[in-house]
């Protein structure tokens, strides 16, 4: 039996003098704007409020010191959490209704329907449309235990 010996196909590459070499180097940065530190810092930046602003004019106080009920509900929903929100005016259109829906779920960045006259918002929500519904003229109380 013949042992066959294997040459090792490996290019031979320089290696770099200091470690960590940059390999950037050879970039040419003609042409391009400097930047230091200080100027860096200096660049105003965005302040994000986490505030849950209704997006109805105050002139459009819908609520009138309605008084709303704002629950937290489990039960018969797979253990799903709700808000849940009662006593909105019978007086209120239908189209009304599903507007102000639309803007608190997109106000709050959740889901939410309509279930007969009770307003249903995935998870617990509550402080949340409490503040909602008190800056568009309701008087919203937490319900339930």
């Amino acid at each position: 039996m013949k042992k066959t010996t294997r040459t090792s196909k490996k290019l031979k590459l320089e290696k770099p003098e200091v470690f960590g070499a940059n390999p950037f180097d050879s970039l040419e940065i003609e042409g391009l704007p400097t930047t230091t530190v200080e100027n860096r810092n200096n660049i105003p930046s965005k302040k994000v409020s986490f505030e849950v602003k209704p997006e109805i004019p105050p002139k459009e106080k819908i609520g009138r010191s309605e008084r709303l009920e704002v629950r937290r509900e489990k039960s018969g929903r797979g253990g799903k959490t709700v808000t849940t929100i009662r006593g909105f005016p019978k007086s209120l259109a239908v189209a009304h209704r599903t507007q102000l829906l639309k803007k608190i779920k997109i106000s709050l960045g959740t889901g939410g329907t309509w279930n007969d006259q009770v307003m249903e918002l995935q998870g617990d929500r509550r402080e949340e449309v409490m503040n909602w519904l008190s800056k568009i003229g309701f008087k919203p109380l937490l319900a339930g235990g």
